[in-house]
């Protein structure tokens, strides 16, 4: 199973600092680097916060 994480920036609080917002999606097993890049790109067009990182996540089972 996979997930990609992607990290928003969102806005600066009232000290000017960056404030940062997270959202995680379930992805198939297929996704690799090049497809999540693809995937982070179209979700950038369509959200007015910019995106500052993403990751794709692999979970195995270990039991």
């Amino acid at each position: 199973m996979k997930k990609l994480s992607v990290k928003y920036l969102t806005g600066t609080d009232v000290n000017g600092e960056p404030v940062f917002k997270r959202q995680t999606l379930n992805v198939g097993d297929t996704v690799d680097v090049v497809k999540a890049n693809a995937i982070v790109q179209i979700i950038d067009k369509y959200t007015n916060y910019s995106v500052d990182s993403a990751m794709v996540v692999t979970y195995e089972a270990v039991i």
